[in-house]
């Protein structure tokens, strides 16, 4: 009896043994590097992501702030991050997307500075499954929507508007009654400083002004003699635009010394510490800023599709998102200041980029992001958020 009682629970324990081992063989797997995520973003999700971000170089003031405005927004939604300079280089750039993917990063915070990598950085992301998101620079719209189309692993993107940028900014020196200008930025093929170029010549020239002269600088270094031999040629310019704040501090050396101080009105995008000191003073007449906003914003859009909501657009495409530059000038200045050159305080506080992510907020959706762009990203609605 007892052993015709075993006979039969052998083949049952042998079932039974089978099932726990293989059970034991799929708990100790581990889903390769990258591969957590599926492409439309319902992967499993996890407390805490590492993401990769890179800046097109170190040792540069507002590239290095993207990093940090990045890592920042990252760090504030549980995240740790891994950073890497492209030094300059689209192949550097390239590179690092490849090291971030062979690291086993969840996803990469992704500023495109190269622009003709952009599609192969795509499909490197592709490949190894993992998401990413654009902000800043953002390539060309064309390979943009190759992306759209063809990468499920592309989030979307987010960048300041720099034409409607340069436009304010001849509308400033139109009011106050300039009628003739030069230019002076970065490299021409930088599409952020082309596109300033295009707003500010757009709108200066609609408005009946002339551009007298516009000069590019491959660095800063280039900047004082630059801006000395385009003041020399047109010492009677009402104005000058900087279409950065790195090419202040050269642009007022170069004023300065061929004795324009006080006869050539000073503008500029992207205020920074050094020039809101001249702002606060009334050596430089007005400004416009906000460039550092999608480098704090883009970061929601990988969190919200890494945790399985990811964020569509209208058209249920991965969105471009824009932001508009604010005015800054002797009137708020110091209220600038409190938030966006003093140590430590970051424009977005933790609660706004929560309220950005499914995880701190059910209800957020794309209006939820379009409702920020519209009406709280003022100067204004910035320093309320703070308690100001």
């Amino acid at each position: 009896m007892l052993k015709s009682n075993l006979k039969k629970l052998v083949p049952i324990l042998a079932v039974l043994l089978i099932v726990i081992l293989a059970a034991a063989g799929c708990a100790g797997e581990k889903a390769p590097a990258g591969d957590s995520t599926a492409p439309d973003g319902s992967g499993e999700a996890k407390d805490s992501y590492l993401i990769g971000v890179n800046t097109w170089g170190s040792g540069v003031p507002i590239l290095d702030a993207f990093g940090d405005y990045g890592e920042y927004a990252l760090k504030a939604l549980g995240n740790d991050t891994m950073r890497a300079s492209d030094d300059f280089t689209p192949d550097k750039e390239t590179a690092n997307v490849q090291n971030f993917c062979s690291a086993g990063v969840d996803g990469i915070s992704l500023q495109a500075a190269g622009v003709t990598n952009l599609l192969q950085m795509g499909d490197i992301c592709k490949s190894a499954k993992v998401p990413f998101v654009m902000n800043t620079f953002i390539g060309e719209e064309p390979d943009r929507e190759k992306l759209r189309e063809n990468n499920p692993y592309y989030v979307g993107c987010i960048d300041l508007d720099m034409v409607a940028d340069g436009k304010e900014v001849a509308q400033m020196a139109l009011a106050d009654g300039c009628k003739t200008a030069v230019i002076i930025g970065g490299n021409i093929g930088d599409n952020n400083m082309d596109q300033r170029s295009q707003g500010f010549r757009e709108a200066f020239t609609a408005g009946g002004g002339t551009v007298l002269d516009e000069a590019r600088c491959t660095d800063a270094s280039e900047c004082p003699t630059k801006a000395e031999d385009m003041l020399s040629a047109h010492r009677d310019a009402d104005c000058l635009y900087a279409m950065v704040g790195d090419y202040i501090p050269g642009s007022l050396s170069a004023i300065d010394k061929l004795g324009l101080s006080g006869n050539i009105k000073v503008y500029m995008s992207c205020v920074d510490k050094t020039s809101a000191e001249y702002i606060k003073q009334g050596v430089i007449r007005a400004g416009n800023d906000g460039i550092m906003l999608p480098s704090l914003i883009a970061p929601t859009l990988l969190q919200n599709y890494l945790d399985g909501h990811p964020i569509l657009d209208e058209n249920g495409k991965a969105p471009h998102l824009r932001t508009r530059a604010f005015k800054v000038d002797e009137s708020n200045v110091d209220d600038y200041m409190s938030i966006f050159t003093t140590d430590g305080v970051f424009p977005l506080t933790e609660e706004m980029l929560k309220n950005l992510c499914y995880r701190f907020n059910p209800d957020v959706s794309y209006q939820t992001y379009v409702d920020l762009i519209n009406s709280g990203l003022t100067l204004e609605a910035i320093i309320k958020a703070h308690g100001k």
